[in-house]
């Protein structure tokens, strides 16, 4: 796999910058592991700044010097991460420093990345934001690993009988010749049927699977399933890069459009239950930020790049 790039470095040395110069409170920390976490090259990135550390013992005073500005500081860090880095000096490998097994999955997209895929079944599926599946195909099953993010999954006709599987860290959704879709939440797995049937299953109480047919969705940990929901098809939107709303509160809309960017982007309590109906598109958060500023009483403030808030005002 690739180095990361420059603009990846750029974020992990604002991050590093961000931390000398005062202690982060828990609201940064959870914002920056958000960062980490949203794509296996940041993760890779800030392994090489502490290896900088390591390898130096310390980085150079003046990175911690308040008399310097925060992007003097920046351009000195990233000055010794792509020089060292470029050198070889750190011996930096992705599959030595980063602990992320979604880089090894067989197909994964990056934050804002979709891409669809065609198995030798004839089945397609579409990987949204951040998705990292496995594919096991043999005799007995045909079997998908969702290690994360979301996929919406058309079953081939060639497989003949050999039963479907979707594996989660939940459990396990058998496709009963369909079309649906599965989510990796953080603690549970959301299916949405948009055609024909699945059969769901919790990992440690398997005998508790439910059958959700084609407009219905459902949540389910590794005991228990939820309710069924209704599931609409504009929920798959984002397969055309769009996502669509009506009269949907501003805070789930900004955490959807968060899926699709690197870094946070998040919004105060007060702007959060705001309502908002429409069709944005998913390859242009900017914009779609710059719109929803325009007709309604928020206002989007850019910290960098990858840290935006969204605040009510007036």
């Amino acid at each position: 796999m690739a180095a990361p790039d420059r603009k990846v470095f750029e974020a992990a040395a604002s991050w590093y910058v961000q931390f000398q110069s005062q202690p982060p409170t828990p609201a940064e920390r959870h914002a920056w592991q958000q960062w980490l976490n949203g794509d296996p090259a940041h993760q890779a990135a800030w392994n090489q700044m502490e290896q900088i550390q390591r390898s130096l013992g310390a980085l150079p005073q003046d990175f911690t010097r308040r008399a310097l500005s925060a992007t003097q500081q920046r351009r000195q860090v990233l000055k010794w991460m792509l020089v060292l880095g470029g050198t070889g000096y750190l011996g930096w490998n992705v599959q030595e420093h980063t602990s992320l097994g979604s880089v090894w999955a067989d197909y994964r997209t990056r934050v804002g990345e979709r891409r669809r895929i065609e198995l030798a079944d004839g089945t397609r599926i579409d990987l949204n934001t951040g998705t990292a599946i496995d594919v096991a195909f043999d005799g007995r099953q045909r079997l998908v690993r969702l290690r994360e993010g979301e996929v919406l999954i058309h079953t081939g006709k060639l497989g003949g009988h050999t039963p479907f599987y979707v594996d989660t860290h939940q459990g396990r959704i058998q496709a009963l010749g369909t079309r649906f879709t599965v989510r990796q939440l953080p603690g549970s797995t959301r299916v949405g049927v948009l055609e024909d049937r699945v059969s769901v299953s919790p990992a440690d109480q398997p005998e508790h699977s439910r059958l959700l047919k084609a407009g219905e969705s459902a949540d389910f940990d590794r005991q228990n399933i939820a309710p069924n929901q209704a599931y609409r098809s504009t929920q798959t939107a984002w397969v055309d890069g769009q996502v669509i709303v009506l009269d949907a509160r501003l805070g789930d809309l900004i955490d959807d459009l968060a899926r699709y960017r690197p870094g946070v982007l998040q919004c105060d309590s007060a702007s959060a239950g705001l309502r908002v109906s429409g069709t944005f598109r998913l390859d242009s958060t900017d914009a779609v930020l710059a719109n929803l500023q325009a007709t309604l009483p928020i206002q989007v403030k850019y910290f960098t790049r990858y840290w935006v808030s969204v605040k009510r005002v007036g």
